[in-house]
């Protein structure tokens, strides 16, 4: 089923690229995800010959990473988290604040941006693609000819992306009429969700594949504090390293006060200031730590908070008592998959 939502939210371009590779065979399109993971984990396709999209985004945790940031080469270290690849079917923007709005390109980005695989330019990675026989013909296998292009690694990454489908969560079995796939505890939990705690003003649960988000972009209340007193500082140094030539993303993946602009960066609204996309709650167990910067450690802690900031924006406490959050923990480990990927 993920399969297929996958593609009907990626969007007319997005979509396009899939045709446009999509062989009569199975094994072309069965080639074209075999090398779209192999472009995925290959490390030399980085500057510095250490990094793969897989050095982040790992398997093990849910195709996200359990550390705050993520570390790079030498002693470098990102500024926002990793956000799990089994999220891309419920989003709509992509990134922590949204710049990105088409996944064909959204997928490639890391490839060149200074503050991550580090390559001058795609011409570098495609020349680097091309320069391998094997890659040569595993293009030949999901395309027919040996050419090697942006839109072409594009596609198969994005190919590979999609084959990820998982079993399902019990959440979902429930709302599908399964009523025994959630304990007593769960129920009272999804009670709370839709209730008192009223999370799902922002992690919307409609649908029969619920989202988990709102795809908006919302004030957490953290990392702000970075920027106290030298806010207009920030923002002038950013907006002046972006008339110089930097990319936006360069300027957030490597400076921490820029990244604490958030979707400001993106707009240059006030109200955006240090506001952050919805994360969609699925496989939120597995993927600790939380927040954008991946500051909330563990998920009862990131319950605590969010209850305490969702108080102070209603102008009225929500008091959970201490058998409500153990309630509402349980739900939302509901939504975890049932199994991750294997392949």
């Amino acid at each position: 089923m993920r399969f297929y939502l996958f593609f009907f939210l990626l969007g007319i371009s997005a979509m396009a690229s899939w045709h446009a590779l999509e062989p009569s065979e199975e094994a072309g399109r069965t080639a074209a995800i075999q090398l779209g993971q192999a472009l995925f984990e290959d490390r030399t396709l980085s500057a510095s010959g250490s990094m793969a999209c897989a050095s982040c985004h790992q398997r093990e945790h849910a195709f996200a990473q359990n550390v705050a940031v993520p570390e790079l080469y030498g002693e470098r270290r990102g500024t926002r988290n990793v956000p799990s690849l089994l999220d891309l079917p419920y989003f709509e923007s992509f990134f922590w604040d949204g710049r990105g709005t088409r996944l064909d390109l959204a997928v490639i980005a890391a490839f060149t941006n200074p503050a991550e695989m580090g390559s001058p330019d795609m011409d570098a990675v495609i020349h680097a693609i091309s320069a391998r026989k094997a890659y040569r013909e595993q293009f030949r296998a999901a395309f027919g000819d040996e050419r090697v292009d942006q839109e072409r690694v594009s596609s198969v990454l994005m190919s590979y992306l999609a084959s990820l489908t998982t079993a399902g969560n019990r959440y979902d079995a429930f709302v599908a009429g399964d009523t025994t796939s959630l304990s007593e505890a769960e129920r009272r939990g999804m009670e709370v969700f839709m209730g008192k705690a009223d999370c799902g003003s922002c992690h919307s649960a409609t649908g029969k594949l619920a989202p988990f988000t709102d795809n908006r972009f919302h004030h957490s209340n953290v990392g702000l504090e970075r920027m106290t007193g030298h806010v207009s500082e920030t923002i002038s140094a950013f907006k002046l390293r972006r008339e110089s030539g930097s990319s936006m993303a360069e300027l957030v993946l490597s400076d921490p006060e820029m990244a604490a602009l958030g979707r400001f960066a993106v707009t240059s609204q006030g109200r955006d200031l240090a506001a952050y996309r919805t994360p969609t709650l699925r496989n939120i167990s597995r993927t600790a730590p939380y927040m954008h910067d991946g500051s909330v450690a563990t998920l009862e802690e990131a319950i605590r908070r969010e209850i305490y900031y969702r108080s102070l924006a209603r102008g009225a406490p929500i008091s959970l008592t201490a058998q409500e959050q153990r309630d509402l923990r349980a739900f939302l480990q509901a939504l975890d998959d049932a199994a991750l990927p294997t392949h």
